[in-house]
């Protein structure tokens, strides 16, 4: 099997999340929360106010934004994990695909993921909306998944799903409904990012549609089939099954983002811009945004103050964010961590280390990959084998090769291996001697060998 196929291979109810906003500065009031769309986006404040992290003030700097837990929360102790998974999540902002998951996951299927859904709360708590119209636009039923507009001049939604049949896609008939989703120009495909992110590549208006597009697409699970990148929903899209996990992001999530990061004048690469690091302070109420089990959530709502900033009234940034959920659910805490790195492994014959094989014995080699934050990252595979017939490289029909140069075997994401086999032999004519064996992946995707994560094995063949 070629392993570019094996790759492709990875490749109930709702309960949505409720959100409440609070405006401070200019007004204050209870607001209900619109990414590919930012908090405070409609017609009172503008549909294209961008919203940005605690601590931007136009300027260019790092920001660090701290959360907490509140420590007289209920479940406080095994909340810990799940938030900084969230947090390293989001500090890593890699898109990725598959991040649906309901059979390989470890949420018994009549729980709620906590974790899935900090990492949804925690976009709302740094300036992200939902994507699609969601509970708060008091529609029912699948018509929420429509992409998040403004109800237009008629003051209601249009809601046409086109021939396609499929709810937010790029050919829904919206009528005078006004988007507020910032969409990808070039394809309109939610699941796909730009290499530069500013007002130069995304939009608004549907007149910088790709041509035969009528409403912006959003990051729908529905959507992602329609596309062939199956199993992947934005992580501030509405909505969560018990049993699920969402816990890594998606391309719609990691622009929007990285959007309000161009800064006051939405160009990437100029003296506004900041980053944004999320730091977990631990069991404390003092923090910039603070996790607590108080029940005044239905189900899950971020609580975020805000002012504007800038000459103009089109920026936003939050002060202050409280994360509220509701201990009437069965909740799933989930108890790993993810590695903040990929970790890789490979194996002789289930050996770590140095074995020994008598010749003609059987052989079997075996990698193992676990992507950490950088699931779904474009990166490199290699594996090399340096043998005392020379040295051979596997490409991606999964045969070893001859070559004093690199061959790669895989070039795409970054997909959790358990274990994946790529040799099954007997060693009958094999020279006697020393084979090591190594498995590595880089950190980007240029065909060079650069081997940023590796691990080797060594075997040994005697007569």
């Amino acid at each position: 099997m070629r392993i570019g196929l094996f790759f492709n291979r990875f490749l109930m109810k709702y309960t949505g999340f409720k959100c409440v906003v609070l405006m401070s500065a200019l007004c204050l009031f209870i607001y209900p929360l619109q990414a590919g769309v930012f908090e405070f986006a409609d017609d009172i404040h503008g549909i294209d106010t961008i919203t940005h992290p605690t601590g931007y003030t136009g300027v260019g700097a790092d920001l660090v934004i701290t959360v907490g837990i509140s420590p007289f929360s209920p479940h406080a102790d095994v909340m810990e994990i799940p938030v900084q998974n969230a947090i390293n999540a989001w500090n890593a902002l890699i898109p990725t695909i598959g991040n649906v998951t309901t059979t390989s996951n470890n949420v018994p299927r009549d729980q709620f993921d906590f974790e899935s859904v900090a990492l949804h709360e925690l976009g709302h708590c740094i300036g992200l909306a939902h994507p699609n119209l969601a509970s708060e636009s008091g529609l029912s039923g699948r018509d929420k998944n429509f992409t998040n507009s403004t109800r237009g001049a008629d003051n209601q939604f249009d809601l046409n799903r086109g021939e396609d049949g499929v709810i937010g896609s790029s050919d829904d008939r919206r009528g005078d409904d006004v988007n507020l989703h910032w969409f990808n120009m070039a394809n309109n495909n939610p699941f796909v990012i730009a290499d530069i992110v500013d007002i130069t590549t995304y939009s608004q208006n549907l007149d910088d549609l790709p041509p035969g597009d009528s409403f912006a697409t959003n990051g729908d699970r529905d959507v992602s089939a329609l596309l062939n990148v199956e199993h992947t929903e934005a992580v501030m899209q509405q909505g969560i099954l018990s049993g699920e996990a969402r816990r890594t992001l998606a391309a719609d999530d990691v622009a929007t983002l990285r959007l309000g990061m161009s800064g006051l004048d939405r160009l990437a690469g100029t003296a506004d811009d900041y980053t944004m690091t999320l730091r977990y302070d631990g069991l404390t109420a003092a923090a910039d945004i603070v996790f607590d089990f108080d029940d005044s959530a239905t189900f899950a709502s971020c609580q975020i103050t805000g002012s504007f900033i800038g000459q103009g009234q089109s920026h936003i940034t939050i002060t202050k964010g409280h994360i509220s959920l509701n201990t009437n659910f069965l909740w799933f805490f989930n108890a790993i961590e993810t590695p903040l790195l990929p970790t890789v492994a490979v194996l002789a014959n289930n050996a770590t280390d140095t074995t020994t094989l008598n010749q003609g014995e059987g052989l079997s080699l075996v990698v193992k990959l676990d992507p950490g934050v950088n699931a779904g990252k474009q990166a490199d595979y290699w594996v090399k084998a340096i043998t005392p017939a020379g040295e051979f490289w596997l490409d991606n029909e999964l045969q070893f090769r001859p070559s004093d140069s690199p061959i790669r075997a895989f070039g795409g994401p970054l997909v959790n291996l358990t274990t994946f086999s790529i040799l099954e032999s007997f060693t009958a004519g094999w020279p006697l001697g020393v084979y090591t064996v190594t498995f590595a992946v880089d950190d980007n995707l240029d065909n060079i060998f650069d081997a940023t994560f590796q691990d080797s094995v060594t075997f040994v063949i005697n007569p």
